[in-house]
């Protein structure tokens, strides 16, 4: 497993860009996104969703030895990214306002996603709607391992939230701990969930991510761009 958590305030054309210049910036990406793009009311938004998919097209062609106009990426209908080329490489994606956060590996199916810690009065409201299996003695602390391991959950299955989070079972510990006890109906391997919080600036709020897969080995999220 290979993970990054992109700063994508940070990205510089030049991290991502053609070599030719700054001018080819927005080169690599697909009239799909391109128009994607385009719907965003504030430039910034617009901004971070371009930045987002050069990254990780940039990411991914360097760990794979590829130039990156030549790696394609597609998805399958219900919107999960897959590599055509590749297909014993596994991708994931989530992005929280400024943040992304990026996981490849060749184990298995993975599931990935990222949050803002920012405490809501109305989280654990949207936790129980979705999940009515949380139980009501949980903490706003346990929004955040629980959501993103949801989300990550049903990344990994290709499930969506809406149709997956009822075949995901989380057990939810002491101290606002939730951990992934399993994911009913795709297969009988079991599936293993891994949740931990990274700061991102000495004022900013911090960010919660989450990994799901057949197998986690130990790895450890890299800062990108490089510190």
């Amino acid at each position: 497993m290979d993970a990054w958590l992109v700063d994508l305030d940070q990205v510089v054309p030049t991290d991502i860009s053609d070599p030719a210049g700054p001018s080819d910036v927005l080169a690599g990406l697909t009239e799909e996104e391109l128009r994607r793009g385009a719907e965003f009311v504030h430039a910034r938004a617009a901004h971070r969703f371009y930045r987002a998919r050069l990254t990780v097209r940039r990411l991914l062609a360097d760990r794979l030895g590829l130039d990156p106009r030549d790696l394609r990426i597609h998805y399958d209908p219900a919107g999960k990214p897959y590599l055509p080329d590749r297909p014993g490489t596994h991708v994931s994606w989530s992005r929280s306002d400024g943040l992304l956060l990026l996981g490849v590996t060749e184990t298995g199916p993975v599931g990935v996603d990222v949050e803002l810690v920012r405490p809501d009065a109305g989280s654990m409201d949207v936790l129980s709607f979705v999940y009515p299996a949380a139980p009501a003695t949980a903490t706003p602390r346990t929004f955040f391992h629980a959501w993103t391991l949801l989300e990550a959950a049903v990344k990994a299955t290709g499930r969506g939230l809406a149709r997956g989070a009822k075949e995901v079972d989380l057990d939810f510990g002491p101290g606002g701990t939730v951990a992934l006890r399993g994911i009913t109906g795709h297969g009988h391997r079991p599936w293993h969930g891994h949740t931990s919080l990274h700061p991102t600036g000495p004022t900013a709020p911090s960010a919660m991510t989450a990994f799901v897969s057949h197998d986690l080995p130990p790895f450890r999220v890299r800062p990108w761009p490089p510190r």
